[in-house]
């Protein structure tokens, strides 16, 4: 009976659904490279990164480009550079699509945002995104502790505890099927997944467990579905 009740709080996930997460990553590069050129003379580290990046490589980015780059990847200097990256003020912007919806949905709906990741980075992410007046309800999991990253529901319930309503009235907007609509799902959220092309995610072929209620290609699809769910 749930799917009768009209919409009122919207939720989003963070990277790659409201903003480019390559955007962060180019300008978390940029940062390690302007450090290393300016402390260590060391030219050329943010092209680099951004080929083997693009190439697919994740997590060992650092220890792959420092010796391409004639540098030992001591321990040490990857720990420093790891910090700089993590720590750096982004350069980041929302996707036009993304403030077309959140300009459409903020007069009408109640709006959250629930997103995973280090917890000072994402909020340095929100900050640089201009999201502090335009979402009221900000749920970053890391702060309430690394087991409530998603799939837990603990984030979903905070925002039902922030806004109180019928369950079937919560719609939860994200991109990574692995983690993101499992627990909204759970506790009788409606789901939406944008698959962007060129996102993070946008290849994975969810399987039933994981995947949302309902996908689309662009934000600007939000708003009819959600004319279509409450009507």
């Amino acid at each position: 009976m749930h799917r009768l009740w009209p919409i009122h709080t919207v939720v989003f996930d963070l990277d790659d659904t409201l903003y480019a997460e390559r955007e962060f990553v180019l300008s978390g590069f940029q940062a390690v490279d302007a450090w290393l050129q300016t402390d260590r003379g060391i030219a050329g580290f943010s092209g680099a990164a951004e080929k083997v990046f693009s190439a697919g490589q994740r997590g060992k980015i650092f220890d792959e480009v420092l010796p391409v780059l004639g540098v030992e990847a001591t321990a040490g200097l990857v720990k420093e550079l790891v910090g700089i990256y993590r720590e750096h003020e982004p350069t980041i912007e929302l996707f036009p699509d993304a403030l077309e919806v959140l300009a459409w949905a903020d007069p009408a709906f109640n709006l959250g945002l629930i997103t995973d990741g280090y917890a000072a980075v994402q909020a340095r992410k929100i900050r640089a995104l201009g999201l502090e007046p335009r979402i009221r309800c900000r749920i970053i999991s890391d702060e309430l502790g690394r087991a409530c990253w998603k799939p837990s529901i603990e984030p979903y319930n905070r925002v039902m505890a922030h806004y109180p309503g019928p369950v079937g009235g919560f719609v939860y907007v994200a991109d990574n099927p692995r983690k993101d609509f499992i627990g909204a799902r759970q506790l009788g959220w409606r789901t939406v997944r944008v698959r962007r092309a060129g996102g993070e995610h946008h290849r994975y072929e969810a399987s039933v467990a994981e995947a949302a209620d309902v996908e689309i290609a662009s934000l600007r699809e939000l708003r009819r579905l959600i004319v279509q769910m409450k009507s």
